[in-house]
């Protein structure tokens, strides 16, 4: 793994986005800007709309290392995902999966062979469904697609690191409004 990411590293490069640099490589978390988002979450109006009691949890801080730890500590983030994904297509419920494609860290290459591995009723025609152009509202040809009978999609969008969102929100916002309105992305 290290092979892998001391090139990137060294180079100063974002490993949740390889086409931005970098300069804070001792907490790659820092690469993007999130001050917009510590402002909002830390407004007062906001803090009471999420009931949050500001006597007992301090200031909101992205990737708080002590809740990190907290979460770490109960074995979570070692437990398999799949099963519950599994779990929710064997029960006919949809499924998005997407990443960017100058994503290092999520990268796209890993979370399409787990989707492709992944043993659910309608493995054989998700892996037998080809992969299209992900073309937008508006004519945008975003990103890559496999998906099946609408219900398990994998998405790798094009020009977008680890926050699509940010990266191509309009992108974003198209998908995430054809998924929420069952239409096929």
């Amino acid at each position: 793994m290290e092979k892998l990411f001391a090139p990137l590293l060294s180079a100063n490069r974002n490993p949740y986005d390889i086409r931005m640099p970098c300069t804070r490589m001792d907490d790659p978390t820092k690469c993007y800007d999130m001050s917009y988002v510590s402002e909002y979450l830390d407004a007062p109006n906001v803090r009471k709309s999420l009931g949050v009691d500001s006597k007992r949890v301090g200031a909101w801080q992205e990737c708080n290392m002590e809740v990190n730890m907290a979460f770490g500590m109960t074995g979570d983030m070692v437990k398999p995902f799949n099963t519950y994904v599994a779990d929710l297509l064997n029960d006919d419920l949809r499924v998005l999966i997407y990443a960017g494609d100058a994503d290092l860290m999520c990268n796209w290459y890993g979370n399409q062979a787990w989707t492709l591995a992944l043993d659910w009723k309608g493995k054989g025609g998700f892996n037998a469904a080809p992969e299209t152009a992900y073309i937008t509202a508006d004519g945008t040809n975003a990103g890559v697609v496999q998906s099946f009978k609408n219900q398990f999609t994998f998405l790798r969008v094009f020009n977008s690191g680890h926050m699509v969102p940010q990266d191509q929100p309009a992108v974003a916002l198209d998908m995430l409004n054809k998924f929420l309105n069952n239409q096929a992305i």
